[in-house]
């Protein structure tokens, strides 16, 4: 909220000194343009001086490898179902192993819903 007031009261600042009928209303003629031109290079300057680029929060890490835990699947037990899904590394996006292929976590347990 500081910040918009700020950058407001600059650019109140700014456009006064553009019309000099509202800020400065007795100087006439050459002087009003010195005015005008003094407040417009005063005003970038401190918005140049203000201006700070946001900081970088979140840089993406390269993909994790793994090795291959398993190449097959466990075997089903009867009365049981066998789930599978990709595993995620931290920042939600799918690991690969070195071969390029997305490593998958098995998990046994019920046909009715998932276990996690």
């Amino acid at each position: 909220m500081g910040k918009k007031t700020i950058l407001a009261l600059i650019f109140s600042l700014l456009v006064t000194s553009f019309s000099p009928t509202a800020g400065w209303s007795h100087y006439h003629g050459d002087v009003a343009l010195a005015w005008g031109l003094t407040g417009f290079f005063l005003g970038s300057t401190l918005a140049a001086f203000a201006y700070r680029p946001p900081p970088v929060v979140y840089a993406a890490p390269p993909p994790v490898c793994r090795p291959p835990v398993s190449s097959s699947a466990p075997a089903v037990p009867v009365g049981m179902c066998r789930w599978e899904r990709y595993v995620l590394d931290r920042f939600g996006r799918t690991v690969f192993d070195p071969y390029g292929q997305p490593v998958k976590e098995y998990t046994l347990g019920s046909c009715h819903y998932p276990p996690y």
